[in-house]
């Protein structure tokens, strides 16, 4: 492609104004020569403009492709399918460009083999349209359709009442939320030979395990010291080296945060910010299961606590700590794992180092412009209710409404069926867009050419075989002409909703709601005992279990017993000894010594194929080599006979 012009030229120095003044001079008689004289336009100019009759602005180079108000609908299709999360690919774009061109006629210079555009149109496209290519962030259904008004509103509608009610100062409102890091670094982009095969960075294993950091900071800036789960069984005081100052560490199954380690969390947030009743304190959370218990809210209630949940999968764009802080932190975190990993030949990062790394990383971004950023961007405080614009839910009012939305494609070929097999429907079908989609058209100019009411030049005709609905459509646009013109939004679609039945959900939807409040305790009172009565069933369970198995190794340990007295009989040798049938096992028996001695000491799991494990040499119990810490197994010592006096 070539290159932009480091220097500024005198071409095209004239301006459409001039351009059309020329115009009127001629059309009034006067000579050519002397009319772009008069005008300030060079004379082949103005004889070339008026000989094609061209009055556009001027302009240096190659005329485009398309027209200005081509690529405009062209623009804007791809900027709205980005706006509700299904957004085009380089690729789609370069097809679309060149069946838009051939389908229509237009002359262009696009590749007939490969049917596609070229790569120097599209970059000329993106810079004309003022787009530019980006890496998508995935974005789940649930996030996409719970993040809408209602959910919102009805959050913000709380958040007024309490601070209303409870006028919490900027320092006692607080955010907390987990994250999870790895001993396994991402290494990120490296630079290396060009046109080398295979680059490749060292890291700390295949995958990690992923242990969780709970953090929380207030309105103006201040963070509680975090907290570290890891998951392993026991813990070792070698975690804690070079940790962040006044954390504290714990330990799970599998390195989540759970309902009794996070009543463990509220005490050191108590500890921390000191709550009382002339100054109580509000927490915004999300509403993880792990922090809707009863002892939750027993604590908060005695210690003057008021906890706030966020609307269902809306914490990417309420959560002050998701907007802001997060993301730096796992840049940095990033940058520390890969400095150690690069300055220390041949050592990998153990658990024991990632309190150290954590700390460092968590210094770095623990600022107070990012927490004060954070809160102001979600309209947590200041208090901004209408910190989001009606666009921010056109995904969400898009992917829940249940009209059908129906192609310019798609009307055409119902208008070419024949009259048998169609019903006329003249009041029964309404033209306008659905009610919750007016307010967003009506705020966003943008897209009211996306979507807008069909028109009303003809009427509606619908197949006998489809219900009346509520359609509205993507029409063909004035830019491109009428009658079998092919759009571009036949060729960049708005994807069809599936007619499917979705299966019925049994688990209730999540709202918005103080956790605190009164009427949630029998809620959390119910779900206790349900939690109850489950561990009563897993452990009647396997005692079941174990009376089944008696009962068969009975039978087993005879049929054993009568093959070893006929290889007695055959055998000489066993007169002389006798064999203890109480010793032998049969397949189905386990070994409860045997498990324990297959299980890791630290993490109180089984090994896997092709894994590394050390032997302590004083218990001679065995450990995972990635668990121990260390890096060799000779003169190894597991952390229970450290731990000993």
């Amino acid at each position: 492609m070539p290159k932009r012009r480091s220097q500024p030229v005198s071409k095209a120095s004239w301006s459409q104004d001039q351009l059309r003044r020329g115009f009127n001079l001629v059309a009034d008689g006067k000579p050519i020569r002397e009319a772009a004289r008069s005008c300030g336009v060079p004379f082949s100019t103005l004889q070339e403009r008026i000989k094609n009759k061209n009055s556009n602005k001027p302009q240096l180079g190659r005329n485009t492709v398309f027209t200005r108000e081509q690529e405009n609908e062209m623009a804007t299709q791809v900027k709205f399918l980005g706006k509700i999360f299904y957004g085009c690919t380089s690729l789609q774009i370069r097809k679309m460009a060149y069946e838009y061109a051939v389908k229509n006629n237009i002359k262009h210079n696009f590749n007939d083999t490969f049917e596609l555009a070229g790569k120097d149109w599209l970059k000329g496209f993106i810079k004309r349209n003022h787009l530019s290519i980006r890496k998508a962030q995935g974005m789940s259904l649930n996030r996409a359709t719970a993040f809408n008004k209602n959910e919102v509103g009805m959050f913000f509608k709380l958040l007024t009442e309490l601070m209303d009610k409870y006028k919490f100062l900027p320092r006692n409102i607080w955010n907390v939320d987990e994250t999870g890091i790895s001993a396994v670094q991402d290494p990120g982009k490296i630079v290396a030979e060009k046109g080398q095969k295979r680059v490749g960075s060292i890291t700390s294993g295949e995958r990690g395990k992923t242990v969780t950091a709970v953090c929380a900071v207030n309105a103006t800036g201040v963070y509680v010291p975090p907290m570290l789960i890891y998951p392993r069984q026991r813990h070792s005081s070698a975690l804690e080296t070079d940790g962040p100052r006044g954390a504290v560490y714990r330990c799970s199954k599998n390195g989540w945060i759970n309902e009794d380690l996070f009543v463990d969390w509220l005490k050191h947030f108590a500890e921390f910010t000191k709550p009382s009743e002339n100054e109580p304190i509000l927490l915004v959370l999300d509403n993880h299961a792990s922090h809707i218990s009863l002892r939750a809210y027993e604590f908060c209630k005695g210690n003057n606590i008021v906890m706030l949940s966020l609307p269902p999968h809306g914490s990417h764009r309420i959560q002050p700590l998701d907007v802001s802080v997060y993301g730096p932190l796992k840049a940095a975190y990033k940058q520390e794992c890969n400095l150690f990993i690069k300055n220390q030949l041949g050592k990998k990062i153990t658990q024991n180092d990632l309190a150290s790394l954590f700390r460092k990383a968590f210094q770095k971004i623990a600022t107070i412009p990012k927490a004060e950023a954070g809160f102001a961007a979600t309209g947590i405080y200041p208090l901004n209710p209408d910190v989001f614009t009606d666009e921010d839910f056109v995904a969400a009012e898009i992917l829940n409404s249940n009209e059908v939305v129906v192609s310019t494609e798609e009307i055409r070929d119902r208008d070419n069926k024949t009259p048998e097999a169609q019903i006329i429907l003249d009041e029964s079908i309404t033209h306008d867009p659905p009610t919750h989609c007016q307010t967003i058209l009506s705020k966003s100019p943008s897209l009211i050419d996306v979507i807008e009411p069909v028109s009303t030049n003809n009427t509606p005709i619908i197949s006998a075989f489809e219900q009346p609905t509520n359609i509205y459509t993507n029409p063909i646009p004035s830019t491109s002409g009428s009658g079998n013109t092919i759009t571009v939004r036949d060729l960049l679609p708005l994807p069809s909703k599936s007619m499917e039945k979705t299966k019925n959900i049994l688990s209730r939807k999540q709202h918005a709601s103080v956790l605190t409040g009164t009427p949630n305790k029998q809620a959390l009172i119910e779900k206790e005992n349900r939690k109850i009565l489950k561990e009563k069933k897993l452990k009647i369970k396997p005692e079941k279990e174990t009376i089944k198995r008696k009962g068969k190794s009975i039978e087993v340990k005879k049929a054993k017993r009568r093959v070893l007295q006929d290889k007695n009989k055959r055998n000489d040798s066993t007169s002389d000894s006798e064999i203890e049938m109480t010793d032998l096992r049969e397949d189905e028996d386990t070994d409860a010594d045997d498990d324990y001695e297959n299980k890791c000491i630290i993490c109180d799991d089984y090994g896997q194929n092709n894994e590394l494990w050390y032997r302590c040499v004083l218990c001679g119990l065995w450990a995972h080599a990635e668990c121990s810490g260390c890096d060799s197994p000779e003169g190894y010592i597991c952390d229970l006979c450290h731990n000993k006096p």
